[in-house]
């Protein structure tokens, strides 16, 4: 379990800087950590669709707006919606499904049932919830963030930028165990090997793996 004291600790030895007690030390890193945190911490959480703020919901429908022309229904978006991952006329979210369209802040569909999964923005300010791979992707991306304005390495700034990568590389790695069933495209090396197919036997639609990501082999 992590604290944003200890997040910003981390940022400081990726900067190479001294460390901090509190988060109201006297110093400019805490001055300018504290003018980035709040855009550092949603900019991680919109950069991939963490399990760990991950929310599934029956959309309530609003009979005050007008539908956009071509639509019957209008849906709000819950209170703490940061981002769409998938919308859904069923609550599995099994099939496909298009039949919708985002427009003036609502949803607008042709169905009266839609369902959202998306990212939630109330652990945002919760860090002792963050998992621990997040959390030290998030205290380097504040580095990144802050490398020009509390130190004149160019060499440091790449150095980061790479680390960063890996570690959200790491921190989706991680994430990506907890799911189950997880389907995943076939490359197009092995489709080509297959005859056009998705991918092995009758699963057509991808490869199913349970707690783990399968890539592409272009990917390799």
């Amino acid at each position: 379990m992590a604290t944003k004291l200890q997040v910003w600790k981390q940022a400081l030895i990726h900067l190479e800087l001294a460390t901090i007690s509190t988060l109201t030390d006297d110093v400019e890193a805490v001055n300018v950590f504290g003018n980035a945190w709040d855009g550092t911490v949603l900019e991680c959480f919109n950069s991939g669709d963490w399990n760990a703020f991950k929310k599934s919901v029956a959309l309530s429908q609003n009979n005050t707006e007008t539908a956009s022309v071509g639509w019957s229904y209008v849906f709000d978006y819950p209170d703490d919606y940061l981002r769409t991952i998938a919308v859904s006329n069923i609550p599995r979210f099994d099939d496909p499904f298009g039949d919708f369209v985002d427009e003036g802040g609502f949803l607008h569909a042709n169905t009266t049932s839609i369902y959202l999964r998306y990212i939630s923005d109330d652990k945002v300010a919760v860090v002792e919830d963050w998992p621990t791979m997040f959390w030290r992707y998030v205290a380097l991306q504040l580095a990144v963030d802050t490398v020009g304005k509390l130190t004149n390495g160019t060499t440091l700034y790449q150095k980061l930028e790479a680390e960063r990568d890996v570690a959200w590389r790491k921190a989706k790695s991680i994430d990506a165990r907890n799911e189950n069933h997880k389907r995943v495209s076939t490359g197009s090396w092995l489709r080509s090997r297959l005859g056009g197919y998705g991918s092995l036997g009758d699963n057509r639609g991808g490869t199913l793996v349970g707690g783990q990501i399968t890539f592409d082999e272009g990917d390799v």
